[in-house]
Parts: structure tokens; C-alpha cells; sequence
């Protein structure tokens, strides 16, 4: 794991089932150098995100945690925020008010539905359509100039919910706007444990970031120790072989590129 690091982070205090302090001990044992927390905040009141009486908590618990282990690895402070069209000034007073090394930009709605947990409403479009709907979400929030990076790209397959049509210029076209807008793609090897199956953004998506130059970072999305660089063999031969040699790390919102 030298080198390495996990990005994509979940605790107790959004919907994982460990503390920050248990994450960052075991992540040390696994030879991890970085870890960075990303729990989800979001506009919604939602179960699974950071109630907003627990934000200076989460703010507290990293900064000393990280002082408490910096001789033995280093910790990000980032979160993982929901993306809401015309919402972007509400979002933008949250994460200006925290001292955030990356701010993960995710869609998990479309209006009010929570299509990541909510299945009752697929169906109501053709998939085309939805995709459609997803990827201009995703669009936009890679220009709202919010965001350091979009977090699983593709997460809208998670159901094993796929087109009926061919959308690669869609996806395509997506990339472009990730690209002009300076954007990261997280590689999210959480999908593999999902209905799906299958890396997030797959790898045919992860090979057109390649041809694009758009970075990428590499995050397991652990919501627990146990899956904390779950599945990095994968991802990095993956990543190696479609000729990436480098990942994305952070510091107080600026990149900087690592070897893998």
C-alpha cells in the first residue's frame, strides 16, 4: 500500500459504522500513507448525512486526530456533498465555512428522489431518459466550481439499471465538461460490492478519462475498517495497464500528483 491513499471515506457520524480514530488505525495497519474523510453533508435532511449541529464535531474530531497521528499518517478533511441544481449558494456557504482539503461533488437525486437508496422510482422514465437527467446533473455540477472532484461518476448503474441505447457520446460529452472545468474523477471501488458489480466509473469510462488527461484519484468509499482500499489490486491494474502513473492527492483544496 506504499504510497497509496483512500479518499473516499464514511463514519458514524454520516452512515459508516466506525469512528474516525478505528478508520485511521486501520488504515495505518494496511500501510495506507493518506487517508481522507468525506462524509456526506447534503442540503436534504437526510438520515445518512451530517446533521448540522454535528459539522463542528466532524471539523473537531479530524483536525485533532490528525495532530494525534501525523507521525504515522496523513489525514485529508474532506466531505462528500450532494449536488442540487440552483442550490449552488447554499452549498457553497457550507463548504466555505470548513477548512477542507477536497470537496467530493456527488448526484445521489434527481429532485427529491434518492435513486442511490429509492428503487420505487425507476421506471417512471425509459433508462435513456434517466441517464440523460443523471449526466446533466453531473454536468452541472462539474460547473458550478464547487467541487475538487465527481464522486462515482457512473453510480447511476448501481441497480444494474442500464440504457437501452448506446450513450457513450453522452458519457463523452460529460468528460468534456469534467475536463474543461479542471475537475478529478475518482476511481470508486465501492461498486464492485454494489448490485452492479462493477468498478465506479466502469473501465471502459476510466480508459476515455485517459485519453481526455483528466486525473483521477482512487477511493474505496469504506464505510466501514473492513473495506477501507477494498479492492485497489483491481483498480490499479486496471489504472496501470490503461496507462495511468499517477493519482491525485490533496491539500487544503490544491492537487498535487502522486506515483502509483
Amino acid at each position: 500500500m506504499l504510497g497509496l491513499v483512500d479518499y473516499h471515506m464514511h463514519s458514524i457520524l454520516s452512515d459508516g459504522k466506525q469512528t474516525y480514530e478505528e478508520m485511521i488505525k486501520k488504515a495505518i495497519e494496511i500501510g495506507l500513507e493518506e487517508v481522507g474523510f468525506s462524509d456526506h453533508v447534503c442540503l436534504k435532511t437526510v438520515e445518512w448525512a451530517v446533521s448540522p449541529i454535528d459539522i463542528p464535531v466532524m471539523t473537531e474530531q479530524i483536525l485533532e486526530l490528525r495532530e494525534k497521528y501525523q507521525d504515522q499518517i496523513t489525514v485529508r478533511y474532506g466531505i462528500e456533498m450532494d449536488y442540487f441544481p440552483g442550490k449552488e449558494k447554499e452549498i457553497q456557504e457550507i463548504i466555505s465555512q470548513l477548512p477542507l482539503d477536497y470537496v467530493i461533488g456527488s448526484v445521489h437525486f434527481i429532485g427529491d428522489w434518492n435513486f442511490d437508496t429509492d428503487k420505487s422510482l425507476y421506471g417512471k422514465w425509459s433508462n435513456d431518459e434517466l441517464y440523460h437527467i443523471y449526466y446533466e446533473l453531473i454536468q452541472q455540477a462539474a460547473k458550478s466550481g464547487l467541487f475538487d472532484t465527481i464522486g462515482h461518476l457512473d453510480i447511476i448503474k448501481k441497480f444494474r439499471v442500464y440504457p437501452e441505447n448506446d450513450q457513450s457520446q453522452l458519457i463523452e460529452d460529460t468528460l468534456k465538461v469534467i475536463k474543461q472545468n479542471g475537475l478529478v474523477v475518482e476511481l470508486n471501488t465501492g461498486g464492485l460490492d454494489r448490485p452492479c458489480a462493477e468498478l465506479t466509473p466502469s473501465p471502459e469510462i476510466v480508459e476515455q478519462c485517459y485519453f481526455h488527461h483528466i486525473p483521477m484519484t482512487i477511493s474505496s468509499d469504506a464505510h466501514s475498517t473492513a473495506q477501507l482500499a477494498r479492492h485497489y489490486e483491481t483498480a490499479l491494474n486496471l489504472m496501470k495497464k490503461i496507462g495511468f502513473e499517477e493519482i491525485v492527492t490533496f491539500e487544503n483544496r490544491t492537487r498535487k500528483m502522486t506515483h502509483i
